[in-house]
C-alpha cells in the first residue's frame, strides 16, 4: 500500500513540476522521492516512470530552475526508512520535497499539493528525534 501511494506521489511531482531531457533537476527531485518506496523493481518502475513523465512534459526553465531549489531542500534519503519517513509524512519534510505547500491558516502548518502518506508523521526530524 505505501508503495503504490509512494509511486502516485512521485508520479504526481513530476506531472506537476515537468521537466524535459535526461537527468534533469525536476527528474533528479522525482528519482529522490523514488528512493523512499522498496528496492528493486518497484523503485526501478517507479524511476521509469519519472523519467517518461518528465521527458514527456517539457518543462520550461523556470520550472526547472524551481527543481533545482527543491533539490537543496529535499534530503536524498538514500533508502533510510527514518528520512523517507520525515520527507513523506511530516509537514516540514513534505514543503521541503514540494509535496506540500506552506499554508499558516491550516492546522498543521501545510497545504499537501498531492495525498500524504499518513496523517501521522513516523518521526519528527531526519534523525528521528522529537
Amino acid at each position: 500500500m505505501r508503495s503504490r501511494l509512494s509511486l502516485t506521489l512521485a508520479f504526481g511531482l513530476a506531472l506537476a513540476l515537468g521537466a524535459a531531457g535526461c537527468s534533469t533537476p525536476c527528474q533528479d527531485l522525482g528519482d529522490r522521492i523514488c528512493n523512499c518506496v522498496a528496492e528493486g523493481q518497484i523503485r526501478t518502475s517507479c524511476k521509469d516512470n519519472v523519467k517518461t513523465r518528465v521527458n514527456n512534459s517539457g518543462a520550461t526553465g523556470s520550472e526547472q530552475d524551481y527543481c533545482d531549489q527543491i533539490l537543496g531542500t529535499c534530503p536524498d534519503p538514500h533508502g533510510d526508512v527514518n528520512q523517507c519517513a520525515y520527507m513523506l509524512n511530516t509537514c516540514p519534510g513534505r514543503i521541503g520535497c514540494g509535496l506540500a505547500l506552506a499554508s499558516p491558516d491550516s492546522p498543521d502548518g501545510c497545504t499537501p499539493t498531492v495525498v500524504p502518506l499518513d496523517s501521522s508523521p513516523l518521526v519528527t526530524s531526519p534523525t528521528g528525534a522529537p
